[in-house]
């Protein structure tokens, strides 16, 4: 026990080392990422492989969401929330499954114009807005009003046909188009919530409770200012959470069933204009064991920002390497993960030396605008902000990353912890499908 105690505190010691260490450190540059695997020119058949539960059943008929819902989003997500119930209302024009391969959403076909450098794209049969109307090819077109970054040009070549040509271009697969900044959605006057081209529709939206004909009604009960144990109390059939306490009520509950999903998001501390080493597989666990409630991992990688060839990214500036006067850990204040990690370092740097000496020295949760523009400053001593583990499209992650704070630069980036939700389900529900994003869908996707 006594060498795990000292083995333990040499990992934490090497850890604030590490992170107080300025330029000169040297990035350690990891080994190009295994891309998700290529689809062919025409998509292979649908599988059963992805079903979250393979045991026969009822239909998930009442979901809890921990986190609020706003129409104006839809239908592009801002929480997990959201990204759950647009999922059943929304469709992009491919999906990528649980084993990383595309597959149909509202396209049937796609093959790659290698003259053009662009996709040809056809869309399935008789497609349909949930409110019966045809859906064209220039629909699609108009509806891409957030797919600037991922989409150079796109041109409805008839009614069913488009071409599109990717900021980023590979004739292996379309992932790009999977992305939800590309679903496809139609507003209309007297409606709250858009028009999607699955089969949901919203059949009654509160503010406790939003239900969705899928075809049959699924309801959608809003947690609000309440406990999510309390709703497994309620009878919902489905709890996506990373919260610990719900986790561990729900494995004390026999009718419920707790599921991981995929590793989906890597929080990552940015270090303006200083340089450092990644962490060891034994810092990042460290981190990971000691400062996250719920689900995690050392970031595991290979990280995406490491190898980003042949993207169309502006230069960053490099910033002035000097100590920031501020000596605060900046984070998004709605993320659990990013509070506690950044309050865990700050912990550290108050057993590494004098205060003086200390690279961190506060931790502050900010939200909205206050975030947004301490994020451009750049003036703090580091951030802690949460990335797509495995991005469809790295570039477009990288661009939006620059966008946002223009003096980012990959030798910047210390990845830290893997986080993942997990699925609490009641015993003997199904039709539950995984796509490859850890999103879930009710029942059969598409039409």
């Amino acid at each position: 026990m006594l060498g795990m105690k000292m083995t333990h505190c040499i990992v934490r010691l090497a850890l604030i080392v590490c992170l107080a260490a300025a330029a000169g450190c040297g990035l350690r540059i990891a080994a190009r990422p295994a891309p998700l695997p290529a689809s062919a020119s025409s998509p292979p058949e649908p599988v059963n492989a992805c079903e979250l539960i393979s045991e026969p059943g009822e239909p998930v008929g009442t979901v809890a969401l921990s986190e609020p819902v706003d129409p104006s989003h839809a239908p592009y997500p801002s929480n997990e929330s959201e990204r759950l119930l647009f999922r059943q209302l929304y469709e992009t024009l491919v999906r990528v499954n649980c084993d990383g391969r595309v597959v149909p959403g509202l396209a049937d076909s796609w093959k790659f114009d290698a003259n053009a450098r662009a996709w040809i794209v056809t869309l399935r049969p008789n497609p349909r807005f949930s409110d019966g109307t045809p859906v064209t090819a220039a629909d699609v077109a108009s509806a891409w009003s957030n797919g600037g970054r991922l989409v150079r040009s796109v041109r409805a070549v008839d009614d069913r046909t488009l071409e599109i040509t990717l900021r980023n271009p590979s004739a292996d697969a379309p992932l790009p188009l999977a992305h939800t900044d590309l679903a496809i959605a139609r507003r209309i006057p007297g409606s709250r919530w858009p028009l999607g081209t699955r089969a949901a529709t919203v059949a009654s939206d509160g503010p406790l409770e939003i239900t969705v004909e899928n075809p049959s009604p699924v309801r959608f009960v809003l947690a609000r200012n309440r406990d999510v144990r309390d709703l497994l109390d309620q009878g919902v059939d489905l709890l996506l959470t990373r919260d610990e306490r719900a986790l561990d009520y729900g494995a004390t509950l026999p009718q419920f069933v707790s599921l991981p999903l995929a590793w989906q998001r890597t929080r990552v501390l940015l270090t303006p204009g200083r340089t450092a080493r990644s962490l060891s597989t034994e810092e990042r666990q460290s981190l990971a064991d000691d400062a996250v409630q719920g689900p995690a991992r050392g970031a595991a990688g290979p990280f995406w920002w490491q190898w980003l060839p042949e993207c169309e990214i502006a230069n960053s500036p490099k910033r002035d390497p000097s100590p920031s006067s501020t000596g605060r850990i900046v984070y998004d204040g709605s993320d659990s993960a990013a509070r506690e990690l950044a309050e865990r370092l700050v912990a550290l740097a108050r057993t590494s030396g004098t205060s003086a000496n200390r690279p961190y020295q506060s931790a502050s949760g900010l939200t909205g605008d206050a975030l947004v523009q301490a994020r451009r400053r750049g003036a703090d001593a580091a951030y802690i902000i949460s990335l797509d583990t495995r991005p469809l499209d790295p570039c477009r992650e990288m661009q939006a990353l620059v966008d946002n704070a223009g003096w980012i630069d990959p030798e910047t980036i210390i990845p830290l912890v893997d986080t993942r939700l997990e699925a609490i389900v009641r015993r003997g529900r199904s039709g539950v499908t995984v796509d490859g994003d850890g999103g879930l869908l009710l029942g059969v996707p598409g039409r």
